[in-house]
């Protein structure tokens, strides 16, 4: 039955594909579904949570792919659940995860979809619209249906596996990963940083640090009060904009 529902939650995260970037394959999601599934969401949602913190700030520039976070959050977070451990053993298993799934992804890119696309240049140069859109209906569904498919046996055949390998996992080695736990999010928010970082934005930053350090607002409230400066700020932005062309048009 589990294998079921990890089947079910991949084919859902790798439906993005048909439905446009909803973000409901990223970990967080991932593994909030893999607790519910496996009956522990408290923990799930953590594990997931802490996977998220890692991959936040990785993203696709120009021909570099980066780690397939989809498979990392999904078997990561089973793995860990299935094995009893916590979010320290669920990141040491989906890095190597999420690497292990751009591998398999890569090789449907180069040896699948290449023959579809020709394909869809041929129907193309027939004027076959709908040809060209059927392959393109097609590439998707067969990497959906690939890496689904990679994800469940992936489950089937590595839990038990992986419960048996913590069983020998010496405690310094999984004191180091809890250390390692608490040093990778601020690498994925570090770059997260680097790409959204602005002069306009800084300020808000630090802010929101104060706010945190200083005053120990919650991040709901936090979350809240950004909202709102999101908001009022648009709202001046769209303001100003709608005078700058009232006076363009009086003159």
């Amino acid at each position: 039955m589990d294998i079921l529902l990890i089947a079910i939650i991949a084919f859902f995260g790798y439906c993005e594909y048909f439905l446009g970037t909803q973000m409901i394959q990223r970990p967080i999601v991932m593994g909030t579904l893999v607790g519910l599934a496996l009956g522990d969401l408290q923990k799930g949602l953590i594990i997931g949570a802490s996977i998220e913190l890692v991959f936040m700030g990785v993203a696709s520039i120009g021909a570099a792919i980066p780690p397939e976070v989809t498979a990392g959050g999904i078997l990561g977070t089973a793995f860990a659940i299935k094995s009893g451990s916590g979010p320290a053993v669920a990141l040491a298993l989906a890095l190597p995860i999420a690497t292990v799934g751009l591998l398999a992804k890569n090789c449907i890119y180069i040896l699948i979809r290449p023959a579809l696309a020709h394909k869809a240049d041929a129907y193309a140069e027939e004027g076959n619209a709908r040809g060209v859109e059927m392959m393109h209906y097609l590439s998707t569904f067969v990497f959906v249906t690939i890496m689904t498919l990679i994800v469940t046996l992936s489950f089937g055949l590595g839990s038990g596996v992986v419960k048996s390998f913590l069983t020998y996992v010496p405690k310094v080695i999984t004191d180091g990963l809890t250390i390692a736990t608490g040093l990778l999010p601020a690498v994925g928010f570090a770059l997260l940083a680097r790409m959204v970082m602005s002069r306009k934005v800084v300020p808000f930053f630090f802010l929101g640090f104060i706010i945190a350090a200083y005053l120990k607002v919650p991040v709901m409230g936090i979350a809240a009060l950004g909202a709102i400066a999101a908001l009022i700020i648009v709202g001046n932005e769209n303001k100003v904009s709608k005078e700058v062309v009232q006076d363009d048009n009086e003159f």
